[in-house]
This record gives C-alpha cells, structure tokens and sequence, in this order.
C-alpha cells in the first residue's frame, strides 16, 4: 500500500511510502517546530509530485500542542478528499517506537543466531517523551518488540512522570530506552536519551507504524487531535449588553 503520513506534532515531516517494501518514495522534514504552516503546502506538492499515488492517507494525531496538530490534520483530510481516499490517525508517538524498532533490528544479531521471541512475548518497555512546552512532557510507554503502546499518552511535568507511570505499572529508573525531545529538554529528571538521534516524530515511521497496525488486524483511529489539555488560546467571553 502506497500511505501518505503527515506528522506536525512536534517539527514537521511529510512522506510518501510504499509500506508493502518498506521504501521511502519521497520524504520531506523540517527542523523549525514552529513553522508549521510555512512547511506544509510546499511539503506536500514536492512528495504528490511523484508517480506514485497515495491509496492512504495517515495523520499523526499527536498529542502535541493545538496549533501545530491542527495544520497537519487539516491538510491530511485536504489531501484526502482531493484524491477521494481515506484518512487515518495514529498516535504520533508511534512513529518514534517504529524507527527506533526498526533501527534495533538493524543492529541486531542475525535471526538465525538467537532464539525467535515467542508470539506473546513482550520486549522491554520503551519510555518515549516529547516537548508539552510549558514546562511539561507528552510521555507514552511502548514494547520494544512489535512497537505496540502499552500505557499512555499523558502530560505531565517531568518531576511528575515517574509518579505517572508507577501508577501503571512502571519504574523510570527500570526503563532502559528513553528516546525524544524530552529527554534532551530534562535529562537531569528524566534521564539521558538511549539514542540522541531519534528526537521527533518522522512521517516515514508513521506510515510504517500505521501499515504495522493494520497488519496485525488493528484499526486506525479517526484523524482527531489527542491534545490531552485545553489550547493556550481561549475564546473571547460574549458580553451581554446592558442595553434594552
């Protein structure tokens, strides 16, 4: 199947997949976390210039914050609706359990020299945290094994994640990889990244988690920000008129 992902949850990537080889057809990203807006039209004209036609179209549905959510998701259904094709959501954090899935299985010992896992067997728990700004952190735990979330996504300040996630389940001080922006921001808290490389959400990956999912048998959800707390930016109150 040939996905477009759209991820703007933290800095914003596009990219166009074909997730039955796994390869990258077109993949545009930007540094700047904050110029969304800018980045996303030209984005999405270079990576729909290809051949290759989208069948899917995949938006990271955060959390993140109200803003940056907003544009790629409004552009995800954009691009569906001009090319009469579906549009999903994934949680973006899942793109970041991909790559660091995938990268590990680079790196690993060749299959035939380890034993296989068995089918319900569970990997270690992988700590993923993100910039909530406000001083705070998007955080989610993920099976190192097969990237399937095992508790959150949450927010909360870093002093606080270790309280979060022993209340499901979770030691901090226990959990070995540690990958986002989040421990680059607070790593006297949180503790040092285990891959400094691996910071945001990458469209690619979300295409890939996507098609994961949809492998195992599991549905893509509807393609509605998860924000986790209420925009910075709040409606003006209407005045009644004291006038009859």
């Amino acid at each position: 199947m040939i996905i477009l992902a759209i991820d703007t949850s933290q800095s914003a990537s596009v990219a166009l997949v074909d997730t039955d080889t796994g390869s990258i057809i077109a993949a545009e990203h930007a540094d700047d976390q904050r110029r969304h807006v800018e980045f996303i039209g030209p984005a999405l004209a270079s990576v729909l210039a290809e051949d290759s036609q989208p069948e899917l179209v995949v938006v990271g549905i955060g959390p993140g914050p109200f803003t940056g959510l907003r544009v790629g998701i409004a552009a995800g259904i954009a691009v569906g609706q001009a090319h009469g094709i579906p549009v999903k959501g994934l949680l973006s954090q899942a793109a970041i359990a991909e790559e660091f899935v995938r990268s590990a299985a680079d790196l690993a010992t060749p299959a035939s020299q380890v034993a296989s896992p068995a089918a319900n067997e569970s990997g270690r728990p992988v700590l993923i945290a993100s910039d909530a700004r406000r001083k705070e952190v998007y955080f989610s735990v993920y099976d190192s094994t097969d990237a399937t979330l095992s508790a959150g996504p949450f927010v909360a300040k870093p002093a606080e994640v270790a309280s979060v996630l022993a209340d499901n389940g979770f030691r901090l001080e226990t959990i070995e990889e540690r990958l986002g922006r989040g421990f680059l921001l607070y790593p006297d808290i949180l503790g040092e990244p285990s891959v400094e490389l691996i910071t945001d959400p990458r469209a690619e990956y979300l295409a890939l988690a996507a098609a994961r999912e949809l492998t195992a048998g599991r549905e893509l959800r509807e393609p509605i920000p998860e924000y986790l707390r209420e925009a910075d930016a709040k409606a003006t109150p209407v005045r009644e008129s004291s006038l009859r």
